[in-house]
């Protein structure tokens, strides 16, 4: 197979074609006269979702704390819906991820080893689904879950034990996965705190001051932001900061009772609310939806299937396809 147009390779959009033959892959600049013609990018990577919630129906009121805190809406509603309905939820979030050009996604698994069963007994081929688990009952449980995830996701620093997201994190280590947190996504945390923990990947971090942002340049750890999400919380920051401080970035879609997990829209969102106060090129925005986040997979032998999203018979911009991609015709290309 040859296709020749507007490839996405080595995150920046180039001219040029590209010949697959069995598993392998190669670029050149020259426009083939023959074969497909389009636009290829790589499929997405939703680097943060919680995808057990996207079965609840109702608005959800109140702020972060009252939502998504311990207690809060969000775990209300787990506990009281049965297996089935989350089961059926996770499902149709999946669809939505496959038709929308998402291959993989990091799923902050609430309930346990519980939760890592209801995602396996929602998985859907030609999606990839990697569970971070959660312990619910202190260490007791913290083995299992470990075993049967790629690594740990943790609320954050206020909703746990310092003692025990150590002890976790020592274990992770051992086992070479993923040590995951939340960090200061409603009020400030202390961030040497971090220095104690040393997490792999930090999810949102909007209160944090320039000092807490060299501490996350410092421990290396890359931040997955969810700008759909944080609006509906009342959320507004300057994600621009985070690449001021030299912090690589990734995107995700967060809950799924608020935000479809659509990579397509939140490319768009984020390109349109920072355009005024903090740009992002949207070379970037590809780039942090595709090779950022499989670099970070990679660290941990982590391998998503070789797909690629066809824009056939188009040739469009970077700016067309945060813009206008999720509304054009569009297939997915297996490679492997």
């Amino acid at each position: 197979m040859r296709i020749s147009g507007n490839i996405f390779v080595g995150s920046k959009l180039r001219k040029g074609s590209v010949s697959i033959s069995g598993d392998e892959m190669a670029f050149s600049e020259e426009i083939s006269s023959s074969g497909i013609t389009g636009t290829l990018v790589p499929t997405f990577i939703n680097a943060h979702t919680h995808i057990g919630d996207f079965f609840v129906d109702n608005v959800p009121e109140g702020g972060i704390p009252e939502i998504v805190g311990p207690g809060g809406f969000k775990l209300k509603a787990l506990k009281s819906a049965p297996d089935d309905k989350i089961i059926s939820g996770m499902k149709s979030a999946q669809r939505v991820m496959k038709v929308t050009g998402t291959s993989a996604f990091l799923d902050f698994r609430e309930s346990g080893v519980n939760g890592i069963d209801l995602l396996k007994a929602s998985r859907l081929d030609g999606i990839k689904a990697l569970a971070l688990g959660r312990p619910v009952n202190g260490d007791k449980d913290l083995p299992e879950v470990l075993s049967r995830s790629v690594g740990l996701g943790f609320s954050s620093i206020s909703d746990d034990e310092i003692r025990h997201m150590k002890s976790a994190a020592e274990m992770v280590r051992k086992n070479s996965k993923i040590f995951a947190m939340h960090f200061s996504e409603n009020k400030r945390e202390d961030a040497n705190k971090l220095k104690e923990l040393k997490p792999d990947l930090l999810v949102h971090c909007l209160e944090t001051k320039d000092s807490d942002l060299e501490i996350i340049k410092e421990i290396k750890a890359p931040i997955v932001i969810t700008p759909r999400s944080n609006i509906f919380y009342g959320k507004r920051v300057d994600y621009s900061r985070f690449l001021k401080h030299g912090i690589p970035l990734m995107l995700g879609t967060d809950n799924g009772m608020v935000n479809a997990p659509d990579m397509f829209q939140e490319m768009h969102t984020l390109f349109l609310y920072q355009r005024s106060i903090g740009y992002f090129e949207p070379e970037k925005l590809l780039e942090m939806s595709t090779s950022v986040p499989r670099e970070f997979l990679k660290k941990f032998n982590i391998t998503i299937p070789e797909r690629y999203i066809l824009f056939p018979n188009q040739r469009l911009t970077a700016y067309e396809i945060i813009e206008k991609g999720g509304y054009m015709e569009k297939k997915i290309i297996k490679i492997v």
